[in-house]
């Protein structure tokens, strides 16, 4: 099952609320009162030390065998009074209001109110202490042997007090306290982060909706957060690829539709007249020109089809010629010429035959249409295992001699091609180890160069 988000940022924000309520706030506080860098602050350093003298203090109410209640000191206590000389404390039982033995005489003469007043809670200093440093805090507590006021006088902060102060918040009663400010604050989170996501949400929703025939819809990035933009962006930069790839594909299918209609349309007009003399060589013509195609077909399709076979030792001269020799009657028919020239010896080649007669076959067709009528194809196999297609056409503009190789491109919509022969030849030569590029023709046109890698006479 998917993590869910939002779940995640409301937990992760409540941990911070909590830990921020729980402990950061005190504690900055108790950092704040202690280090005495403000004086504004409610709580003076020496405040946070009652909490540990009163916890002593408690402990050390016992009773006695003969049943009486009184103070007698633990060694804790006994070791704080030896450390703060100033310290005293008094413990008064809540029904008689009477002090117990062991009580500061001078805290209990100074505290005689209590006869008259009912407090749970007082803070106080001795009018005569000459000590201003001295405070005083009077709080009923609960023990074991009922409750008790326990008075506590001239306590001091150390740090040994931390433990105990640490217990003031970590406690049943603040718990109870920030639990209904954790929940609405969870609450709070959660209306926060879905609203904070709800751009995604519109965003999934609008990508959910485009399908291949609405790729050209793009989401809305105009009310979109700035750190949800970037992703909006991506993905309509995604849907322009590929919407761009689609439209390619789809002007692919219809020229490839194109170019095989007429082939097969002339292949059924030699059928129905198979006695024809020129029968043979016209359904070899077509047969070619549909191969052709298909083998374009399953080079664009499958990359691996492209490295099917092993390089082989093969006469690059006799290869190249071999092709000429089927393409002749095509290119006669079109009332064009083509002249060969190549070693006089054999000339091997390390190659893929199949890869290069798919390229040669390419630049002879775009020869062929690139040719004007009357005019002469000419195909060289030059030293350094080097192969030159020359035609005398329009030729190719500088600016796209790099672009004439990128799948589906063609200068004019209203040139035949399906618009992949150069590109896989591209790939097919690259992927024998060798290189091919266009050049002027002198006098007009473009030459095909094919360079491949290896050779030995």
């Amino acid at each position: 099952m998917r993590r869910s988000l939002s779940f995640q940022l409301v937990v992760s924000l409540a941990i911070a609320q909590f830990i921020a309520i729980v402990f950061l706030v005190p504690f900055i506080e108790f950092f704040v009162s202690v280090s005495g860098i403000t004086k504004s602050s409610s709580i003076a350093p020496d405040a946070w030390g009652a909490y540990r003298m009163r916890a002593l203090l408690q402990e050390s109410i016992k009773r006695t065998p003969d049943g009486r209640v009184m103070i007698e000191p633990t060694a804790a206590l006994q070791q704080y009074a030896r450390e703060n000389a100033q310290a005293r404390y008094a413990v008064f039982d809540i029904a008689t209001k009477q002090a117990l033995s062991g009580s500061s005489s001078e805290l209990v003469t100074a505290l005689d109110c209590l006869d008259h007043i009912d407090a749970s809670s007082i803070k106080f200093r001795l009018a005569d202490d000459p000590d201003k440093r001295s405070q005083g805090n009077l709080a009923v507590v609960t023990t074991p042997l009922g409750d008790y006021a326990l008075a506590i006088y001239g306590y001091r902060f150390s740090w040994a007090d931390l433990s105990e102060a640490a217990k003031v918040f970590l406690s049943l009663h603040t718990a109870l306290v920030i639990t209904p400010g954790s929940l609405g604050a969870a609450l709070l989170a959660w209306l926060v982060v879905r609203h904070g996501l709800s751009p995604l949400r519109v965003a999934a929703n609008d990508v959910a909706s485009i399908d291949v025939d609405s790729l050209h819809r793009r989401l809305s990035v105009e009310q979109a957060p700035r750190e949800i933009a970037p992703f909006i962006e991506a993905m309509n930069r995604a849907l322009e690829t590929l919407d761009r790839g689609v439209t390619a594909q789809r002007r692919f299918a219809a020229n490839v539709a194109h170019e095989l209609r007429t082939p097969i349309a002339i292949m059924r007009a030699h059928a129905d007249n198979p006695d024809d003399q020129a029968f043979r060589r016209d359904m070899r013509r077509d047969i070619r020109r549909m191969q052709t195609i298909v083998e374009q077909l399953l080079a664009a399709a499958s990359p691996s089809v492209r490295s099917r076979s092993t390089a082989s030792a093969i006469d690059l001269g006799a290869s190249v010629l071999a092709l000429i020799a089927d393409y002749t009657p095509l290119i006669v028919e079109n009332r064009r010429r083509i002249e060969f020239s190549g070693p006089s010896t054999p000339f091997i080649v390390n190659a893929d035959k199949w890869a290069l007669e798919c390229v040669v076959s390419n630049l002879l067709d775009n020869a062929l249409r690139a040719e004007p009528d009357g005019g002469v194809i000419e195909v060289r196999v030059l030293a350094d295992a080097i192969i030159e297609v020359i035609d005398h056409g329009e030729g190719v503009a500088p600016p796209d001699r790099e672009r004439i190789f990128e799948p589906f491109w063609r200068r004019d919509a209203k040139i035949k091609g399906a618009g992949i022969g150069l590109a896989i030849s591209k790939s097919l030569v690259e992927c024998m180890g060798g290189s091919i590029f266009v050049a002027d023709t002198p006098g007009g046109g473009a030459t095909f160069r094919i360079a491949l890698g290896s050779s030995h006479s």
